[in-house]
């Protein structure tokens, strides 16, 4: 399979024109001008790129996005009001397996071709986004939600499938806490044991000041949040965390030390006005950094409106923090190449969210109103709209939404 377009291999630099070779679900070839044989899609004015990929997504709250209740607390209030009931929902297997549906067709839509994403509690959530992924095969990283306390009985720990370092299809399963207010110590030291052979674990860290509150109150043995995860042996180069908007500089070097990523949500931050991202601190220590939608308290499945909200919560920072050295605010390309390459990176796919030959083929050609200039990344990112992707190929496939 031939797609042509020109290629964007590099955010940093005007795509040329060419063509992509798909063999055995992968890229076999790369090359320049027009291509040798007729297309099967893309044309000499399309643009092909990596599919995007979402390191921070919650799969049962696909349908409670724009819920925002009038209420001080923020993100606890909000955990109660409307995530839980949401979750509550898949308690029924066939909602389930239909809410899971929706989430990979609306990832489809978006471009999301790879995502790390949260499922419930109940046993069969794990086996509706393998039947989803079955249908749709998009790369994946994913979990039940482990809490045994601070949700209704329903919500918490019970039957856990037989899940670490477990791959069904495309779909890797991960260790999932939701974050210590909703864990004893049993709990995580349960999930340690589950990612002793080397499952990511994926969990939440300082989302919002009354968290950290009530985690200092939970644990007060601890010096800090941070160190809660790290007492467990939670925190190596396979964990995600994600939010991360409330931490001390202790707690970020020893993010740093122990390599996890801190996956920076900014929708969802601003969404609950829960903090504004310290993306500095980040740099100064060090720390590696992926970006995720955090759907439903983010707003936007688009990757390109998340990565467009990082850029944004910087400009606010340099507008708004007293700071001996102005704040960085990422560039539209550093913004694009962390929404395909950087992601994957975070995740360990050093195959995916890249232009290049032996990369996994997801992919998606695009046809813009606009000139493909120095510009382009810029364009892209500030005015996403999901029509621009004419074609999505998954797993070395031409995927038709209207056929899934």
């Amino acid at each position: 399979m031939i797609l042509q377009g020109r290629l964007l291999i590099n955010p940093h630099q005007t795509p040329q024109p060419g063509w992509v070779r798909i063999e055995d679900r992968q890229i076999a070839e790369l090359g320049q001008g027009n291509p040798p044989e007729t297309p099967v899609a893309g044309d000499a004015d399309s643009l092909i790129c990596p599919g995007f990929i979402d390191a921070h997504i919650h799969l049962p709250q696909i349908d409670a996005v724009g819920c925002d209740p009038p209420c001080g607390d923020g993100l606890l209030e909000w955990l109660h009001r409307i995530v839980f009931p949401a979750e509550m929902r898949w308690q029924d297997a066939d909602v389930a397996q239909e809410q899971a549906g929706i989430a990979y067709r609306r990832m489809l839509r978006a471009g999301t071709l790879g995502y790390a994403g949260f499922l419930t509690s109940h046993f069969h959530s794990v086996t509706s986004v393998i039947r989803a992924g079955h249908r749709l095969p998009l790369r994946a990283i994913a979990g039940q939600v482990l809490m045994d306390r601070g949700a209704a009985e329903p919500l918490l720990h019970h039957r856990l499938a037989r899940l670490a370092n477990s791959k069904r299809g495309r779909i890797a399963m991960s260790v999932n806490p939701r974050f210590a207010v909703g864990c004893s110590d049993e709990l995580l030291s349960l999930a340690k044991v589950r990612a002793s052979d080397g499952a990511f674990v994926q969990t939440h860290l300082a989302e919002s000041r009354r968290e950290c509150e009530l985690v200092a109150e939970l644990f007060p043995d601890d010096p800090h949040y941070t160190a809660v995860y790290d007492r467990h042996g939670l925190l190596t180069d396979r964990t995600l965390l994600a939010h991360c908007v409330h931490l001390a500089d202790d707690e970020w070097r020893l993010i740093a030390e122990r390599r996890s990523v801190v996956v920076h949500c900014p929708t969802a931050n601003t969404f609950l006005q829960s903090g504004l991202f310290n993306l500095d601190a980040a740099r100064e220590h060090g720390v590696r950094l992926a970006l995720g939608s955090d759907v439903a308290a983010g707003p936007d499945l688009a990757m390109p409106r998340v990565a467009r909200a990082m850029i944004e919560v910087a400009k606010m920072q340099v507008m708004t923090r007293k700071a001996a050295a102005k704040p960085h605010v990422p560039t539209p390309a550093e913004a694009w190449d962390i929404i395909t390459r950087g992601n994957a990176d975070a995740l360990s796919w050093s195959d995916s969210g890249r232009l290049e030959v032996g990369a996994a083929a997801d992919l998606l050609v695009l046809r813009v109103g606009f000139d493909l200039d120095d510009y382009l990344i810029g364009r892209l990112i500030y005015t996403w709209r999901d029509e621009y992707i004419t074609h999505r190929v998954v797993d070395g496939r031409l995927i038709e939404i209207e056929r899934v």
